[in-house]
């Protein structure tokens, strides 16, 4: 919706009630490309990744669902971004639940194409497997990029049952091919257990 705005704003309820609409991110309009987009909010519904609770392949759609009730402006800070950004929701990638690697390579081509435009992509999530495609195709366009990891953990594994790609490891894939500036990363919230010391040490190694 626009209101009178030559930017997509979230609809207010004063003239469109909660429960109505497509139930897209902010009940914003939803298109099929990133074209003519300053951002954009995907869903990537994946969860082969994780170890231990499945579900996170249900959070794009209980997220979308969730946001209906978030307002335009933030009246504590003052931020008004959809009275200066063009924003939709694209939809989401179409992933393969039965093949770990193969959703990897269909994030990273759908990923590709949304920032080619200079497009910001917002994500919603899936496990933490996905944020290694996506930086893939993010460090492609843009060369090594910073990072706020807000976890209990590092996701600095090297392997899990001989694999090298799963939730515990994106961010040593993406130091391994230079995704990252580590001058640049941060990680907010590590505690807890773990199974060797080899994650924590590399994250100071780096």
């Amino acid at each position: 919706c626009r209101w009178g705005s030559q930017f997509n704003v979230p609809p207010s309820a004063q003239f469109v009630a909660w429960p109505v609409g497509v139930c897209s991110m902010m009940k914003l309009p939803v298109q099929a490309s990133a074209e003519g987009l300053d951002a954009a909010f995907v869903g990537v519904p994946l969860d082969t990744g994780t170890s231990n609770r499945p579900g996170a392949r249900f959070g794009p759609r209980q997220i979308r669902a969730e946001s209906a009730m978030v307002r335009r402006y933030n009246g504590s800070t003052g931020a008004a971004p959809f009275d200066s950004l063009q924003v939709a929701d694209i939809g989401d990638v179409n992933v393969n639940l039965y093949n770990l690697p193969d959703s990897c390579r269909l994030i990273r081509e759908s990923y590709q194409k949304i920032v080619a435009p200079g497009c910001v992509p917002l994500t919603l999530g899936g496990d933490h497997t996905i944020t290694y495609p996506i930086l893939q195709a993010v460090a492609e366009k843009h060369g090594p990029v910073g990072l706020v990891h807000v976890d209990a953990h590092t996701d600095t594994g090297d392997r899990a049952l001989g694999e090298k790609i799963y939730h515990g490891t994106p961010f040593r894939r993406c130091v391994e091919e230079g995704l990252l500036d580590c001058s640049r990363v941060v990680q907010i919230g590590i505690r807890g257990s773990s199974y060797d010391p080899d994650p924590y040490k590399y994250c100071r190694d780096q």
